[in-house]
């Protein structure tokens, strides 16, 4: 099992609960994908990022059929305009 974490820092006018439904949905579309969750940042830290996305996928091959899934790079292309910076962590679970 792959867990791949996006932390993402935004623009203040980013639609963050809009990127939450789209990005869920994607379990509806992309087989590949065990469980998919965003958190939306409820500002405890005083330096957070704004939110995240965890996917859990059976390998790196499902990762790249995930990643490379049309619906995958339409929500890509919603939320890159608001985009300040993007970390990514993916490993074995």
């Amino acid at each position: 099992m792959i867990k791949h974490v996006v932390i993402f820092k935004t623009k203040e006018d980013a639609p963050l609960l809009e990127f939450k439904k789209r990005i869920e949905n994607l379990k509806n579309f992309i087989p590949e994908i065990k469980h998919i969750e965003v958190g939306v940042d409820i500002r405890y830290d005083k330096n957070p990022s704004d939110f995240c996305v965890i996917t859990e996928v059976e390998s790196l091959k499902e990762l790249d059929i995930y990643a490379k899934h049309p619906k995958h790079l339409e929500v890509i292309e919603f939320i890159k305009p608001y985009v300040i910076e993007r970390r990514v962590v993916d490993y074995n679970v």
